[in-house]
């Protein structure tokens, strides 16, 4: 079977991406096939997905949001306009202060701009999550979440960094306009701030800056990962630049015949599997994606 054959051949949702990323064609799901299935599984009395807000991983509202996103579910839903109404109610309360002691972690943060800007919601509070991220920028260009936990980190992380920059650019792409020249002079100090480090190295030794970050991962949850990054970068059409090269290599590496491998499952709970035979579409489809834009060469051969 053709490897565009077979990413179509599953669900509605990867016929949509494949059409959309790959094959550049006019493509809209419907919100069938696991869309359904999620939107299926909310809870009208309370707004929610697993009874819960941030938590249970990996069931909860939080997260369901997070996946119906990736799979580009209609912006303007209903039901996922409920999910983002729970989301604001109950992760940014009181200009972000947490608790007593504690602002919001802006690796949450983050998601959650990119939610509610994919969603095309208009709320005052979304302009404080901009000032806030806005406001904590680390000198090296990206975001770390224990910024305010008494640590005094110095060095940005890498989840919170890609976390954030997704929900920037997100907020960039659909249209806001309060503070979004800052907003697009963060972006690229942010993006910076992964590339000097190769997108997955430790600058002092070389190495992986951990053995997971080299894996693929779907959904990614919160975690970073080298597709994860490229297929952000891809997805904003960034250019390409040679501190990119050794993540793109490590992936194709990892590719067999162009198909990409499922990764280790992120442990927590799940409303269902997405990925029952021995390749992964999800995976496929964004790896292709980097490929595409990085390896056009590579991408024709894979795809031939």
């Amino acid at each position: 079977m053709h490897i565009f054959d077979y990413l179509q051949s599953g669900d509605p949702v990867t016929t949509h991406l494949t059409k959309k990323y790959l094959l550049d064609q006019e493509s809209s799901h419907h919100d069938s096939g696991f869309i359904k299935k999620y939107l299926d599984l909310f809870d009208s009395k309370t707004n929610r997905w697993g009874n819960g807000v941030y938590g249970p991983k990996w069931i909860s509202t939080h997260y369901t949001t997070q996946e119906l996103n990736y799979m580009e579910i209609s912006p303007n839903h209903p039901i996922y306009q409920k999910g983002l109404k729970t989301l604001i109610d109950y992760e940014w309360v009181n200009k972000g202060m947490y608790n007593k002691t504690r602002r919001q972690d802006m690796c949450i943060v983050g998601m959650l701009v990119s939610f509610i800007t994919y969603g095309n919601m208009q709320d005052p509070k979304l302009e404080e999550m901009i000032d806030y991220i806005l406001s904590h920028q680390f000198l090296d260009g990206g975001w770390n979440c224990t910024w305010d936990s008494g640590k005094n980190p110095k060095i940005s992380s890498v989840h919170t960094t890609l976390s954030v920059l997704e929900g920037l650019s997100s907020y960039d792409k659909n249209g806001y306009s309060y503070q979004l020249s800052e907003v697009k002079n963060a972006i690229p100090k942010g993006i910076s701030c992964l590339l000097d480090r190769d997108l997955f190295k430790d600058k002092k030794t070389g190495k992986p800056i951990h053995p997971k970050m080299v894996e693929s991962h779907y959904p990614p949850r919160w975690k970073y990962d080298i597709l994860r990054v490229l297929d952000y970068l891809a997805t904003i059409q960034y250019p390409y630049d040679p501190r990119m090269e050794d993540a793109i290599q490590m992936i194709i590496s990892k590719m067999k015949n162009g198909y990409m491998p499922k990764g280790s499952r992120i442990s927590g709970l799940i409303h269902f599997p997405l990925e029952t035979d021995t390749y992964a579409r999800f995976n496929t489809i964004r790896a292709l994606k980097v490929l595409k834009l990085y390896k056009p060469q590579i991408f024709k051969d894979l795809t031939a």
